[in-house]
Formats: structure tokens, C-alpha cells, sequence
């Protein structure tokens, strides 16, 4: 079985809905392969604050840290893209000793800091905060240090982002494959190019998935709809590259189940996860 945590939570963004994501997906995948460990829900009442994702996400990195310790594959849902900072952070401790490799695929960079962000939203912060720049009570879970190298972490499906973002990880001359790329070459190509180079490199790697990677006219219930995405069904035929050569842990983030009203969205998310929990991934958790 494959073990799956939540952190149903939706502050890091303006619109909060997609804290509802997690448990809507809890309740209605039907995945005989997935069981879930933790569930970390939050009062939508409660202001938004450094201090309260902080806490959020030390928790979610406990138990991420917990399940890279004792499984060989997990799942982790979040709400808005900042619970990728406890999801990453608890892995990169537990894998303190490795470089790991981190694959964004994503329909935006996320890589504010608190500096560039005319938002003030944290859900564009979340890879700046893992490369090790932002706000020191995000950057500081569990340790001070950096939960990635910029060259172990590659983009995929860019296509909405500010000047400020693009400037900042091309200084860091982080590997990013506009959405250009991506629909001419084909996303499974792409992801199979950076997987040879981990493989060849012979580190192992992490996979974040924002559902607004993909064309909003086939899944459109996310949180940060952007028109111009990838073809779903491209997407779900890419996960079979995960079978034989499975990442530590896959994140699934910025479902709106508000949005759903014919059920598109969980029904991608249903067959994506299908395709991903596939084959060697079955049975494992130890």
C-alpha cells in the first residue's frame, strides 16, 4: 500500500478554496493502492501568517520526513502550492547526506520571495523558500540549510510569471522548460530527458505537481487557472516513466473542488494517479 499525506490548507493563496482539495480527494478517489498516514487540517478562519505556515508546514515536514524514513513511495496533497515547502523539507532532511533532484512541473515558477511578491502570497514563494531564500521562518524548518542545489531542480509547463521570478532563477542558473518547449517536444519527452540526466547522475529526485500545469479547458477546477497548458491525457501517459524509476515522493497541489461541478478535475486526478501508483510503485510502503 502507498501511504498519502494532506495538508488541507488554502492560506498561502488569495482565494483560500483550495484547502477543501485534500479531504474532497480522501473522500472520493477510489485507489484501492492509496491509504492515508496524516491529515493536517487548519481553521480557514484564521488570518494568514508567516508564523502559522511555518507551523503548518513543520508539521507536514515531520511527517514527510517520517514517511521518506520508512517507506520507499508516499503521496503528499496540498491545498496551495506553499505545502510544498514542509512537503520537501521533511524529505531533504531525512535524504540530508544526498543531492536530490527536484522536478517542478507547474504553470508558474513560484519563486518569490517576500521582496519580489506584489501579492504577498506565500504560494508563489514555495521554491524560493526551498532553494533557501525568503522568509527565515520558512527557509529555517528543521534546518537552516538549503533543501535544494539550483541545479538538481528543473521546471516544466512555465508560462505565467513575473520578471522578477525569471531573473532570480536564471542567476541561479536553475533548468526551466517553458510551456513552448514542452507542447513542441511533447511534456512525456521532456520528463523523460530529466530523468535520464537524474539517472545518469545517478540522484534521486522529488516530483511536484500543480494541476494548473494543465489546459484549463480539460482541467480547469485548480486554483491558478492559465490558459495555453498540457494535454491531459499527455500528462496521465507521462506517469509510466515513474514505474521503473519512481520518485521519492510525488505531491499533487491546487485542487478547487468549488470549480468542479462535472467532476473533469477528479476525474484527472483519478486516471493520473492510476497511471502513477502503477506497476513497482504497488506495495511500496514496508
Amino acid at each position: 500500500m502507498i501511504a498519502c499525506i494532506g495538508l488541507a490548507s488554502g492560506i498561502g493563496a488569495g482565494n483560500k478554496d483550495c484547502g477543501e482539495g485534500p479531504i474532497f480527494l480522501k473522500n472520493n478517489l477510489n485507489i484501492d493502492e492509496l491509504y492515508w498516514h496524516k491529515m493536517i487540517t487548519i481553521d480557514h478562519k484564521m488570518d494568514n501568517s508567516y508564523e502559522l505556515l511555518a507551523n503548518l508546514n513543520h508539521q507536514l515536514a515531520q511527517e514527510s520526513k517520517f514517511l521518506t524514513h520508512n517507506s520507499s513511495f508516499f503521496i503528499s496533497f496540498g491545498g496551495d502550492h506553499s505545502c510544498a515547502i514542509g512537503t520537501w523539507t521533511g524529505v531533504a532532511d531525512e535524504k540530508k547526506d544526498e543531492d536530490l533532484g527536484l522536478i517542478w512541473i507547474d504553470a508558474h515558477m513560484d519563486a518569490h520571495t517576500p521582496e519580489t511578491s506584489e501579492s504577498g502570497n506565500i504560494h508563489g514563494m514555495p521554491l524560493a523558500v526551498l532553494l533557501g531564500y525568503g522568509d527565515s521562518r520558512l527557509t529555517g524548518i528543521l534546518s537552516k540549510k538549503p533543501k535544494f542545489k539550483p541545479e538538481n531542480v528543473v521546471l516544466i509547463g512555465i508560462r505565467s510569471f513575473e520578471e522578477k521570478e525569471a531573473l532570480f532563477l536564471q542567476s541561479l542558473n536553475v533548468r526551466i522548460h517553458y510551456i513552448e518547449e514542452v507542447l513542441e517536444k511533447g511534456f512525456k519527452s521532456v520528463l523523460e530527458d530529466v530523468l535520464k540526466d537524474f539517472s545518469t547522475r545517478q540522484i534521486n529526485y522529488c516530483v511536484s505537481f500543480d494541476l494548473d500545469v494543465v489546459d484549463p479547458s480539460h482541467v480547469g477546477a485548480v486554483g491558478t487557472p492559465v490558459p495555453n497548458g498540457i494535454d491531459p491525457n499527455d500528462a496521465i501517459d507521462a506517469m509510466e516513466l515513474f514505474v521503473n524509476n519512481p520518485p521519492l515522493a510525488f505531491e499533487l497541489v491546487e485542487y478547487n473542488p468549488k470549480l468542479d461541478i462535472n467532476g473533469k478535475t477528479l476525474n484527472f486526478v483519478q486516471n493520473l494517479l492510476k497511471k502513477l501508483v502503477a506497476g513497482k510503485l504497488h506495495d511500496s510502503f514496508n
